[in-house]
């Protein structure tokens, strides 16, 4: 019985003995492998965990493609008394070439591609910000690559608008810059750019850094058209407003130098004047403006001329059109919006009724009524505005001396202001001044007759400067046309 129970306190000694050893030396191997796992000289580009249990090796977390990831396992795989390693991690794709592109608009990027790490990638945050968000991991960013990004980040955000690509170590940025200036500094920032990196630029301008110059062209055909660089705050809209129109064609664009002050003031003293022309180009380059123009047949041209030079302050010189529109032909005039119609060489408003005389009447009288002729002070001359009811009073008179048959005695009156006979052989000079700008636009010669009146047919009083002004007068009496008599 001794003997049975000292041998099995013996056998269990010597297994205790084992189990103590064996695990004491398996604590020693693991250990060892550990220590050398921490000593290898290898540092991978994300966070790799390592954990060892007895002669195992576990790797986790995150590898910079398939090469890092060979790289890795031969170091540990080199371990001695090593049993396993186990992957049980990520690889990162290897890209080729390394891209990212982000998109500059609105104050705001839209970011696309890949980042070499979450490292760069919160670098990269404070400049993309949410867009940062937008990148994946990937491997194979060259060497300087973050710097490469933020450089040219920085240089994007220099942008109206733009697009940054990177691939590789190329860097390509287009976009819009507002002016040479702005270029020059977002050339400036790529130089930054880390060694062996190269950069292609291709930018398009806002402003384009020469002075603004336009030109605004009216025509009485065709309508308005503004072309070329307009000063910062200065619109198209304004310009045409200035001139009283609304629709315009053109290609001028707002530009980011000069001041808007003072332009449209500028052209506003032409916009009354518009219905006389035929052709006018105003052309503003710095503070000069030119001028140049055309009025429509039967317009005064040194009339005109003197009026705008002494509402603009600088010498304007007109000249008259020579073109001779053929009879019949047709057009809606752009200054007035009146449909026009060719006669004798003149544009004349578009007039259709039945001539009698009772029409005719009520048709000459609206005319006269809604726009007198008037004349230079003392003088049997139109006005130079006096032209837009000549020319209606002749749509008038033509119709009705052809159609109705009329005749048409023109007369003149004045004011009591003066001497009876000399105002007497002014107002028949007038009259007779109005006949021949109606026969010039092609109204039967001996259909007409001027006579002058002078103050002896007052309307309204002549004590008074209203009763003045409607006593100067042009009026015309209709009666049947007789051959051959024209008194």
């Amino acid at each position: 019985m001794r003997t049975i129970t000292g041998a099995v306190i013996l056998l269990a000694g010597v297994g205790g003995l084992g189990w103590w050893a064996t695990t004491h030396q398996a604590g020693l191997i693991e250990g060892k492998i550990a220590a050398s796992a921490k000593a290898l000289d290898v540092v991978p580009v994300h966070n790799v965990d390592v954990q060892v249990s007895g002669r195992d090796i576990t790797l986790t977390g995150t590898v910079d493609g398939p090469a890092e990831a060979e790289t890795l396992l031969a170091a540990y795989n080199s371990i001695p008394g090593l049993r396993e390693v186990r992957a049980d991690w990520t690889v990162l794709p290897q890209i080729a070439p390394f891209d990212m592109g982000a998109r500059w608009q609105d104050g705001a990027f839209v970011a696309e591609g890949h980042v070499p790490s979450d490292a760069v990638r919160a670098q990269l945050q404070e400049t993309l910000g949410a867009g940062a968000a937008a990148l994946a991991l990937g491997a194979g960013a060259p060497e300087g690559w973050g710097d490469a990004a933020l450089t040219g980040l920085h240089a994007t955000r220099l942008l109206q608008e733009g697009e940054l690509r990177i691939e590789g170590r190329q860097l390509t940025l287009t976009g819009i810059a507002s002016t040479p200036e702005a270029g020059a500094a977002i050339e400036a920032a790529l130089v930054k750019l880390p060694q062996g990196y190269q950069q292609k630029l291709t930018l398009d301008y806002l402003d384009d850094g020469t002075p603004p110059e336009y030109s605004v062209v009216f025509d009485a055909n065709t309508g308005l058209r503004i072309d070329g660089k307009l000063p910062a705050g200065l619109t198209v809209e304004q310009l045409a407003g200035a001139l009283n129109f609304v629709a315009h064609t053109g290609d001028a664009r707002t530009g980011l130098l000069g001041t808007a002050d003072g332009h449209t003031d500028r052209i506003a003293p032409f916009a009354e004047w518009l219905p006389e022309f035929e052709h006018l180009t105003l052309t503003r380059k710095g503070d000069e403006l030119a001028v140049t123009g055309m009025v429509g047949a039967g317009v005064d041209a040194e009339l005109v001329s003197a009026a705008l030079t002494e509402a603009l302050g600088q010498p304007v010189s007109m000249m008259v059109s020579t073109a001779k529109p053929a009879d019949g032909s047709l057009r809606t005039n752009a200054a007035t919006g009146a449909k026009e119609t060719a006669r004798a060489g003149y544009w004349l408003p578009f007039v259709s009724f039945t001539a009698t005389p009772e029409k005719c009447a009520a048709h000459m009288n609206e005319a006269l009524s809604r726009s007198p002729i008037t004349f230079v002070t003392g003088e049997a001359r139109l006005d130079a505005k006096a032209v837009r009811v000549v020319n209606e009073m002749a749509s008038v008179a033509a119709l009705c001396v052809t159609e109705g048959a009329l005749r048409a005695e023109i007369g003149g009156h004045t004011d009591s202001v003066g001497d009876a006979a000399a105002n007497r052989a002014l107002s028949e000079a007038r009259a007779t001044a109005v006949r021949a700008a109606l026969i010039a636009r092609g109204v039967l010669t001996d259909h007409l007759v001027a006579r002058g009146f002078g103050e002896t047919d007052p309307i309204e009083t002549n004590d008074t400067e209203e009763g003045r002004a409607a006593n100067r007068r042009t009026t015309v009496t209709w009666s049947p046309f007789v051959d051959g008599v024209n008194e």
